[in-house]
């Protein structure tokens, strides 16, 4: 019931079929009240039921036509039936109330149509119907028919019911509506997914709708991701460019529309209002294929740096009311995403601040503390050049090596916190090598990287990333596998980085079978890191060494979309 009544607040269509099959029925019994006792209008009689019905029929079949064809006939369909309502208004008195009611179905359609102007002029035709009233002599009832009478006003109750049932659920459904923006208004950054996911798990159930996807891209990236929630629950899929052509080129980019997979015509409004059709019969065979067959409305989406087209496969006919109700829901996502975006930056402001202070901090402790231990090496040094102590001296001035190493390493850090982007260009091979020469003068060990024919371009916060996961897995190697020399080797294949570290403890290495198995890397700091950027690392016991292998994105996420 709850969505029978909805359902009549969303377009007239429905309200108006109902509400003319209950005007045919009170119009054939007064016509068989008029002319039902007489054999000499037999013939009239029948062909007058014929039309009253043949009418109904029409007028309820003309709203299942596809554009263009429902276009054109929609607007004479109209007309026809106020002609026809202003006639029985001023001719028929039995049925004047249940014509009014009809009429205001006609004047609501009308509205959707060519917009509210046309209710004024709807409004002056009836003025004018009631003044022509005392001109004509109206159609009267040979012999008074009480149970005709009876009967047409239960149909006029009818149709006053069902003018109430659809006032109250236009209400109700812009309530829902005004309700489902607040809500997401005050979501805010408050939500435990991918912010596709959270828009379509949102939007279809407001839409009630057999499924929601969301194509949408980053203004820096250049893939095109599709979320998409039906039966079967949310799921990502990545469509081929082919498709994606097809879904989102409909111009004028930023207007609603409503598709069917049964016809070759979009409806749509111009930027100046006006309904009109567009041929994409490419944008039907994608939607059959991807989402399956039936009717739906499509809307654009453009807010911070998110931009995409949202499709929802919903029942609706070829009502010019959902396409209203597509700009409504459009403007509350919009609202949304542009709240979202304000709050995200400033929360990445807020960080920038925190790392900013971090950073101050950072070089009022830890680079002083490094420039006074370079001191005092370098003071022990010059004490000890006299004294004839080399292999003492070698580790001092290795040991200065590596203090001054890290104070570089930190001050490039800072700079780079500060000046650039972390999603600026870097080449990883030049990075991996610089971080391979501190390692080994970290440790002491060999640490070398296999060479690599070709640059490996990836962004300076990747970078970053496996300058880290190189720095740990060899901490790990030397601390507890005794590693001596350890070989990196790095790879770029499709969108992933593969690093391998294999390490060999030299001569205290025990002989073991040429291979023990694999085992996920038990390194809590390096498995955390993975699991939030979607990386996995596993530990190979080799037979007379180990080896370490790392799988992460080339690609780091930049947001929580």
């Amino acid at each position: 019931m709850d969505r029978l009544v909805l359902w009549l607040g969303r377009s007239p269509t429905l309200g108006f079929a109902i509400s003319r099959v209950a005007f045919s029925v009170a119009a054939t019994w007064q016509a068989n009240a008029m002319f039902g006792g007489e054999a000499y209008f037999a013939h009239t009689l029948l062909l007058l039921h014929a039309a009253i019905w043949i009418w109904t029929g029409i007028g309820i079949a003309q709203n299942s036509l596809t554009p263009p064809l429902g276009l054109l006939l929609r607007p004479v369909s109209l007309i026809f039936d106020l002609i026809a309502f202003l006639t029985v208004i001023v001719l028929c008195e039995p049925l004047q109330i249940a014509a009014l009611g009809c009429l205001f179905f006609v004047a609501w359609s009308a509205s959707d149509r060519f917009g509210r102007s046309a209710i004024i002029v709807i409004g002056f035709c009836l003025i004018f119907a009631f003044m022509t009233r005392g001109y004509y002599e109206a159609w009267t009832t040979v012999r008074p028919t009480p149970d005709v009478s009876r009967a047409i006003d239960s149909l006029t109750v009818v149709i006053g019911c069902i003018i109430a049932a659809s006032m109250l659920s236009m209400s109700i459904l812009e309530q829902r509506l005004i309700n489902w923006t607040e809500r997401l208004q005050g979501v805010g950054l408050s939500f435990q997914k991918s912010l596709a996911q959270f828009l379509v798990e949102q939007i279809s159930p407001l839409m009630n709708s057999r499924y929601c996807a969301f194509v949408w891209e980053t203004m820096d990236e250049d893939v095109i991701h599709c979320d998409l929630i039906d039966g079967a629950g949310v799921r990502h899929l990545m469509l081929p460019q082919k498709q994606i052509d097809n879904l989102l080129g409909i111009q004028p980019r930023e207007a609603p529309f409503l598709y069917s997979t049964q016809s070759p015509r979009l409806l749509l409004r111009s930027r100046i209002g006006i309904l009109r059709h567009e041929r994409a019969p490419e944008l039907g065979d994608t939607i059959m294929d991807l989402f399956g067959a039936g009717q739906g409305a499509s809307f654009f989406v453009q807010a911070g740096e998110l931009r995409g087209r949202m499709f929802v496969g919903t029942s609706h006919g070829w009502s010019p009311a959902l396409l209203l109700r597509c700009l409504r829901v459009q403007e509350g996502v919009d609202l949304f995403l542009e709240r979202h975006f304000f709050f995200l930056a400033w929360r990445q402001r807020t960080f920038v601040e925190a790392r900013q202070a971090l950073s101050r901090d950072l070089h009022d402790s830890v680079l002083q503390t490094l420039a006074a231990l370079r001191v005092r090496l370098a003071t022990a040094i010059h004490g000890l050049s006299a004294a004839g102590v080399t292999d003492q001296l070698a580790e001092l001035k290795s040991m200065e090596e590596l203090v001054t190493s890290e104070q570089a390493h930190l001050r490039r850090l800072l700079s780079h916190r500060h000046s650039s982007s972390p999603h600026s260009a870097v080449d990883l091979i030049r990075e991996v090598e610089r971080c391979c020469r501190f390692i080994a003068l970290q440790w002491a060990v060999d640490c070398r990287l296999n060479p690599v024919d070709r640059a490996m371009t990836v962004s300076a916060e990747t970078a970053a990333e496996v300058e880290f996961l190189i720095r740990e897995a060899t901490a790990n190697a030397v601390k507890h596998a005794n590693a001596r020399h350890i070989t990196v080797s790095i790879a770029q294949v499709d969108d992933e980085i593969l690093i391998a570290l294999k390490d060999n403890p030299g001569t205290e290495a025990k002989a073991q079978e040429s291979y023990t198995g694999d085992f996920e890397l038990q390194s809590q700091s390096i498995m955390k890191r993975l699991g939030k950027i979607g990386g996995t690392a596993y530990f190979h016991n080799l037979s007379m060494n180990s080896l370490i292998s790392i799988r992460l994105p080339s690609s780091l996420p930049r947001s929580p979309i």
